[in-house]
């Protein structure tokens, strides 16, 4: 029987981070709530999506997608953007459904053409994703898959509509009616152009590479104002126009150092691997990383591990 409680289906804060990455990258703007938990109300990420597409259409929500390799760290990202090749991929996002889209999942048919066909839809008989969510979802797939490849990815509607071709984003501003994609990975691609980090995003990118180098460290906002050689005042401006503070960086780094060790088939332990992190205990760990991720540090590295 559905569950009617309008919020019982929730959506991992990864995907609103993801599209917060994604409207920053694309220079939108659109406020965005601040995220303490791993899971978030699927109406706040429906309407989210629904305002974006009703002001930018629907090549943005495609464009979100563009930031999944580019964000600051993510765990659940992190573990995806391990896949070697597109069948590692496509099982790793599956594993990853029952704590990161719980209520929706991606059905996978291989056809003879080598093509992928993939279908976003509703697990048993909770409500459907919405066509826009799904748009989002397959965008991301295509990136991912083409990090995991290095290769380009061709998304076609299963109308015929192409979606992505050659490395870019062929939609126009009105979405393709709801419906199972086609994937297929057409070839190597050549080392392109990268994007310039700013100033500010290459000061804050060296603060996060100065935490997660010792995480052990009780960092304090004036020493790492002092190694930013900016003021504490100064330094919070600017993490603010993020929608960052100390201590979310801070935190951040904590994920990354434990995420990387969890994805590592010859890691420490989990109580080691609390420890590398920064975290003052292991019970500290596992809260904060299962806020932060919506599972266990256990369940992830089952899940994960390469």
């Amino acid at each position: 029987m559905p569950d009617s409680a309008p919020n019982a289906d929730f959506a991992a804060a990864t995907m609103m981070r993801l599209i917060a990455a994604g409207l920053a990258r694309q220079g939108l703007s659109v406020t965005l709530r601040p995220l303490s938990t791993a899971h978030v109300p699927r109406r706040e990420k429906q309407d989210l999506l629904g305002h974006i597409y009703a002001s930018h259409g629907a090549r943005a929500i495609c464009a979100l997608a563009d930031a999944a390799p580019h964000m600051p760290p993510e765990p659940v990202v992190e573990a995806l953007r391990r896949a070697k090749g597109l069948e590692d991929l496509m099982q790793r996002w599956q594993r990853m459904e029952r704590f990161s889209h719980g209520r929706h999942r991606v059905l996978t048919d291989p056809q003879a053409s080598g093509a992928l066909r993939l279908t976003h839809q509703a697990r048993d008989t909770g409500p459907a994703p919405s066509a826009i969510e799904s748009l989002l979802v397959v965008s991301l797939i295509a990136i991912l898959a083409e990090g995991a490849t290095s290769g380009h990815v061709a998304l076609h509607s299963d109308g015929g509509a192409v979606l992505r071709r050659d490395g870019a984003w062929q939609v126009g501003d009105v979405a393709p009616a709801p419906g199972p994609v086609l994937l297929r990975v057409e070839k190597a691609r050549a080392d392109g152009p990268t994007r310039q980090a700013g100033r500010h995003d290459a000061a804050l990118s060296d603060l996060r590479e100065r935490i997660v180098a010792d995480p052990l460290r009780r960092w304090s906002v004036a020493e790492i104002a002092a190694d930013a050689g900016l003021s504490p005042r100064t330094l919070q401006r600017r993490l603010a126009t993020q929608s960052l503070s100390v201590s979310s960086l801070i935190a951040e780094a904590r994920l990354q150092v434990a995420a990387g060790h969890l994805c590592d088939p010859d890691g420490p332990g989990l109580a080691e691997i609390g420890f590398l992190a920064g975290y003052s205990d292991q019970a500290h760990f596992a809260r904060a990383f299962h806020r932060a991720v919506g599972t266990t540090p256990r369940a992830y590295r089952a899940d994960f591990r390469a």
